[in-house]
């Protein structure tokens, strides 16, 4: 467990280099975690981000590892048959949108 808060820390150390070496510029992250100019620097320079903005810049600097967990989260759901036929799903879509 301590290994895990100190991987944490490490991690919420390394993010205003993280941020600075992304393609996007701060006004990308501003814009999408809601934040005003002056909040946000505050914010990166004393490593005070909450733990759903962190989840969120995590998301936003790392797309890729997030498309790879969902897609093994999608085939563990259809290996459990958590899947219904395309057919269906069309005839959901209808019915609920009166198509």
């Amino acid at each position: 467990m301590i290994e895990i808060v100190q991987n944490y820390e490490n991690y919420i150390n390394d993010l205003p280099e993280l941020i600075s070496k992304s393609y996007y510029k701060a006004e990308f992250f501003m814009q999408k975690l809601g934040l005003k100019h002056a909040t946000y620097y505050r914010k990166l320079k004393s490593k005070n981000f909450t733990h759903q903005e962190v989840k969120l810049i995590t998301a936003l600097l790392f797309p890729e590892e997030i498309l790879i967990q969902q897609l093994e989260k999608s085939e563990e759901d259809i290996k459990e048959g958590r899947a219904i036929d395309f057919s269906d799903f069309k005839e959901k879509l209808r019915a609920k949108y009166n198509i």
